[in-house]
């Protein structure tokens, strides 16, 4: 293979180039191509290789942390992925079926000062609400106390501006 690389025209010509440099030239040269051979092999090679190396370094002691924290935590993991729902909450907080959940919903936004406009089942486990014109904060801190302490999940949610500032009309399909 080296045979054919140095029966190349412009290898040939560029070898004649270089036997005709005076002695110092082509030691300089020869200094030179080895310098860009090594920048090339650290820049190239070795370079990406360490970064690489290092990242897998920080991803494996991070997976440790985080397995030693789950394995530590696992109680308290296993009693959430059970419920589903917040760990204060308990069994008799969330609702059982969809009847269960209108009552909470109605009486829940009833006692939040939310006037319902419509609701309606909406499958097994579900219920579709609509509120016209009412304070974001107060459908806020409604919903987030439904899912704090019920355990009810928004699947959808679509809120448009009333006509005052902070208020706004609501569609929202509620889950267990």
């Amino acid at each position: 293979m080296l045979t054919k690389l140095k029966e190349q025209p412009s290898i040939g010509k560029w070898t004649a180039q270089y036997d005709q440099l005076p002695r110092r030239d082509q030691q300089a040269l020869a200094v030179l191509a080895i310098a860009v051979f090594l920048g090339i092999l650290y820049f190239a090679v070795w370079s990406p290789v360490t970064e690489f190396h290092n990242q897998a370094a920080a991803s494996r002691e991070n997976a440790a942390e985080l397995a030693v924290w789950m394995q530590s935590n696992a109680p308290t993991i296993r009693r959430l992925g059970s419920s589903g729902a917040d760990p204060s909450a308990t069994a008799a907080d969330i609702p059982a079926d969809g009847r269960a959940l209108m009552g909470l919903v109605t009486q829940s936004a009833r006692e939040s000062g939310l006037t319902l406009q419509r609701f309606e089942p909406s499958g097994d486990g579900a219920i579709r609400v609509w509120l016209e014109a009412v304070p974001y904060s107060d459908v806020a801190a409604w919903l987030e106390m439904l899912n704090g302490k019920h355990g009810v999940v928004i699947d959808q949610a679509a809120l448009d501006r009333a006509g005052e500032p902070g208020r706004v009309s609501v569609r929202l399909t509620l889950a267990i």
